[in-house]
């Protein structure tokens, strides 16, 4: 509480007792409604926000699906096997990958050593998990997407080459 706050609530308790009125009782009721509005304001901004970081977590993961769809198209033999001693883009899109989907257990990495100190990444999508979160997007994304994604889902069972 500011100084002049305080000012003004200590007038207000002197005015209390020397005239027998409620103006303190009025002056916090008063506070206690505007607590209140700011707090549901406050709720109201934190269900936007979650609402909002679930939107952008969703088009997140459609980016790394797009990126995933993109590799399948132009490597169609290792477009799930990532060598970062090849490219340094590799290596980037590897980490972007990891972050946005197998941290949140929507794919999972496997290692394998190619020489002393160098490694290739083999990337495995849970494609279950991956249509179950961007069905909720559904009616935004591309038919022949979700023609893709079904067919990953339907291939899961060993036959996605890494």
């Amino acid at each position: 509480m500011t100084f002049w706050g305080r000012l003004r609530f200590f007038f207000l308790v002197f005015t209390d007792w020397l005239l027998g009125t409620r103006l303190v009782e009025r002056e916090l009721t008063r506070l206690q409604r505007q607590v209140r509005t700011y707090e549901a304001y406050a709720s109201a901004i934190l269900q936007q926000m979650q609402a909002l970081s679930h939107v952008l977590h969703v088009v997140q993961v459609e980016l790394c699906v797009l990126y995933l769809r993109q590799r399948y198209l132009l490597r169609s033999n290792t477009w799930l096997r990532f060598d970062p001693a090849e490219d340094a883009d590799e290596e980037r899109s590897l980490d972007l990958l990891i972050a946005r989907l197998v941290k949140h257990d929507l794919a999972t990495v496997r290692t394998e050593a190619v020489g002393e100190q160098a490694y290739a990444y083999h990337l495995r999508p849970d494609w279950s998990s991956l249509i179950d979160l961007l069905s909720t997007w559904k009616d935004r994304l591309d038919p022949v997407m979700l023609l893709w994604l079904g067919e990953m889902r339907s291939k899961e069972n060993g036959e996605v080459r890494h």
